[in-house]
């Protein structure tokens, strides 16, 4: 049986660790408090605590047998663990340090479309992208040797009851001109199912609905459609035209986006 484990199983971890067991996958997930771990467990999922502090702070044979796996997911956002650029980098160093000596053969690093450029363009998986604890993340993982490694970067995230419009409720933004980079939590999920399914070699990818509609026609349709009071947009021919490019990885894998329009999410 092919194991995986979801290190950070959160809003988007745990919907992705119930759709790879329905696919008989044997999956292992971390939370960072007891009560996490038992929340899990309810769901009748193998469990165990697991902090970046950024040492990391574990039962040793509990991290062991969280590692004993064929594939590990990591998905932690900076700001949902650490203060600190450095310590977010060297508690992910840690973890990928323990899952090698774990004999880990495939790691798979959730990251985000933000640490690309915040300006007009048009950004596939070849543009060079800034510094930031993200990206400075995903280069030590590509250094790795002798494991496969998928680094996917997510765009802004719907679905399960999440969608940016409901913290947008009566605001102002500028900007109205300017694109949305949206993904649904469905095609997240099945793209890193294809990811488990096909490893091979160090790949990254883009996973962003081919579809943008701009923000100032977007968000007021979809504060209607939630019964919201709809976020106030002021337009500009200079707004700036930021696309993220993500077909790479259809053309690769074969990957069909099944929420190619923003406005059906």
């Amino acid at each position: 049986m092919r194991t995986v484990a979801i290190v950070g199983l959160g809003w988007f971890g745990l919907p992705l660790a119930c759709d790879l067991r329905n696919l008989g996958w044997k999956v292992k997930g971390s939370k960072r408090t007891h009560e996490g771990v038992e929340e899990m467990r309810l769901w009748r999922l193998e469990t165990y605590q697991l902090r970046l502090e950024p040492e990391i702070n574990a039962d040793p044979d509990e991290l062991t047998a969280l590692l004993s796996v064929d594939s590990l997911v990591i998905n932690i956002p900076p700001s949902d663990y650490f203060f600190d650029a450095e310590s977010y980098t060297q508690g992910i160093e840690n973890l990928v340090n323990e899952a090698l000596l774990c004999g880990v053969n495939h790691i798979i690093f959730i990251s985000s479309t933000s640490v690309l450029p915040m300006q007009s363009g048009r950004f596939d998986e070849q543009c060079q992208a800034p510094f930031s604890p993200l990206h400075e993340i995903e280069q030590v993982l590509f250094t790795l040797q002798d494991i496969d490694v998928d680094v996917v970067r997510f765009g802004g995230l719907i679905g399960k009851d999440r969608h940016p419009v409901h913290a947008m409720v009566g605001k102002h933004y500028s900007q109205g001109n300017s694109p949305v980079n949206l993904v649904h939590l469905e095609d997240c999920s099945r793209a890193v199912q294809s990811l488990l399914e096909t490893h091979g070699g160090h790949r990254l990818y883009h996973l962003v609905a081919p579809q943008h509609p701009k923000k100032g026609e977007y968000y007021p349709v979809m504060a209607k459609k939630f019964a919201e009071n709809p976020p106030h947009f002021a337009c500009s021919e200079q707004d700036p035209q930021r696309i993220i490019v993500a077909d790479k990885i259809c053309q690769e894998l074969d990957f069909v986006y099944q929420y190619p329009d923003p406005y059906l999410m």
